[in-house]
């Protein structure tokens, strides 16, 4: 390559006019005297770690440095012997064109923390060094290259930013997530494009959830399965197609991209349910290890070998829940209803369950042939514990769990109690016994009258009901309400005495399914409106609210809300 330039440190090349930074991808090997042109070098580069055709680059422009610092190390940081985090040891420099310094170091102030995350979480960095250069007219947002990342500039943002912080530091710290998978470890074949793109953006989900905090990343999750649902009806193909011979067109990649991260999710929390290790947070470290040390064939993956991973590090066989979500399409729509039997002391659930990829296509058998659509999802995870010569796979079966879903009703006195439902047809009648004999404790109505008489008092010019009226909890309260007008303009009126009879004898305050994610569905829930309005006061996860809106709100007005 006939420049003046180095990997880690850039040989400066004196213009005319302007100073020219060029940054490679590689190591320098030696330096060479041109031949026929005494005025040029020739620098000889070499690519150690194996890396496709495609993941080299270079970039060429009047670049300011910007050096990440060394974290010092801390008590509960992993040192070597010279006392430096391992994780602090890489080399991590950016470059953006001149004026843009100030957002340089705004928008990449997180970026040692996320190196820090995904070395100390899955294992050294398979690279000598890191590179983040930020150019014009970049024809994609993001370019990856082996030990270099080419990022757009509209990613750049000032100190005062806010919106966009969030899209920046996805996009930054997916694009050094990709170093692990990506660009050291690439797809097998087309049909293994989903596990590289879902394990590189799985991971950033969990540096993000640890930089943003837990409602951030459980809303994203919320978003991106609703998406999954609306899009995969019948004309979306399963994640992994075998014997594929060409990559996936935009449409089909773009939803793939949503998908792959969010079945890898659920794959992790149910090895952690069924398997002996702690899910994925032990099978994605042994593939990063085998891809640095040589022991994973061209350093390509394919489903079929993470599968196998999967079962030998967590011993749980995963074929059926494969079948079902990465080499089958669709997504099951749950119908709920409740009702409370007094008799037996137990809520009785209804449950129907549809997938409209089948439907759609269960009349051409071509389709479902490519398709491969679920008629219905019943997940069957079997543990394997200990090798038998009897077994014809090498392996004694002693547990079969079916695909559960998981039920949280918080009862009368307040207390949320988990059950868990085995989803084995389309339709069932579950009983789950109640925990708690006490009747309904109604809280709203009272502390609304004693707000008002607290408030009245403190008008009146009453210093002790003034001080006391911030102590009445009254959960949602909007004094506009107060104006009769306004009431009528927004729907917004009390609660009927017949709801008020229905809230003293209700036995439960309301119910959450699936609270934790574990399917990606849609479910829709029947409970009174009263339990909306209890789980939107009182449940501080952001997906509670969110399942309010889906189920409630949106669909039905006018309601009677809480004054």
């Amino acid at each position: 390559m006939e420049e003046d330039m180095e990997t880690d440190s850039p040989m400066e090349v004196d213009d005319e006019e302007v100073s020219v930074v060029v940054l490679c991808t590689g190591e320098l090997v030696e330096k060479l005297a041109h031949p026929h042109d005494s005025r040029k070098t020739i620098f000889v580069y070499t690519q150690s770690a194996p890396t496709s055709v495609q993941h080299v680059a270079f970039a060429i422009g009047p670049f300011q440095e910007h050096t990440i610092p060394i974290d010092p190390p801390s008590e509960t940081s992993q040192t070597d012997s010279s006392g430096l985090t391992v994780a602090s040891k890489t080399p991590m420099r950016v470059y953006c064109l001149p004026g843009l310094e100030a957002q340089l170091s705004a928008t990449t102030s997180f970026y040692r923390s996320a190196m820090n995350f995904f070395t100390s979480e899955y294992g050294s960095y398979p690279f000598a060094s890191h590179k983040l250069v930020f150019v014009d007219e970049l024809s994609a947002p993001r370019f990856e290259a082996a030990t270099m990342s080419i990022v757009s500039n509209y990613i750049l943002h000032g100190d005062d930013a806010i919106e966009q912080v969030y899209d920046s530091r996805q996009s930054l710290s997916h694009a050094l997530a990709c170093q692990w998978v990506g660009i050291n470890i690439i797809p097998k074949t087309w049909a293994d494009v989903w596990l590289v793109n879902g394990l590189g953006l799985y991971i950033t989900a969990l540096f993000l959830r640890r930089l943003f905090g837990n409602n951030e990343y459980r809303f994203r999750l919320r978003r991106d399965m609703d998406r999954v649902v609306r899009q995969d009806t019948g004309t979306m193909p399963p994640l992994c197609c075998p014997n594929a011979l060409e990559p996936p067109d935009g449409a089909v990649l773009s939803f793939v991209n949503v998908k792959a991260p969010l079945v890898l999710y659920i794959l992790d929390r149910r090895l952690a349910k069924s398997g002996t290790a702690l899910g994925l947070s032990r099978v994605l470290p042994k593939i990063f290890l085998s891809a640095i040390s040589g022991e994973m064939t061209n350093n390509t993956i394919s489903t079929h070998s993470f599968l196998r991973t999967c079962r030998k590090v967590s011993a749980v066989d995963v074929r059926s829940f494969s079948d079902q979500w990465i080499y089958g399409s669709g997504c099951p729509l749950f119908s709920f209803h409740a009702t409370f039997n007094k008799k037996k002391m137990a809520v009785e659930l209804y449950m129907t369950q549809v997938c409209p990829a089948y439907q759609a296509n269960e009349g051409d058998p071509i389709r479902v042939a490519l398709l491969k659509p679920v008629q219905t999802f019943e997940v069957c995870v079997i543990r394997l514990t200990s090798l038998h010569l009897s077994s014809p796979c090498g392996a004694h079966v002693f547990l079969v769990n079916q695909g559960t879903l998981t039920v949280r009703i918080h009862e009368a006195d307040g207390t949320p109690y988990e059950h868990v439902l085995d989803i084995r047809s389309d339709q069932k009648k579950y009983e789950i016994l109640f925990n708690t004999k006490y009747k309904r404790v109604r809280r709203n109505t009272k502390r609304y009258l004693a707000r008002k008489a607290a408030a009245a008092a403190a008008e009146a010019g009453d210093a002790e009901a003034a001080e006391a009226l911030d102590m009445i909890d009254t959960g949602f309260e909007l004094r506009e309400w107060e104006n009769e007008a306004r009431r009528t303009y927004w729907m917004v009126s009390d609660w009927t005495e017949e709801d008020e009879a229905l809230m003293n004898g209700a036995a439960y305050e309301w119910i959450r399914l699936d609270a934790d994610f574990e399917w990606i569905s849609s479910i829709m829930f029947e409970q009174p409106d009263y339990m909306w309005v209890s789980q939107l006061q009182r449940d501080r996860d952001v997906v509670a609210q969110i399942e309010v809106s889906h189920n409630h709100i949106s669909p039905r007005l006018p309601h009677s809300l809480y004054s």
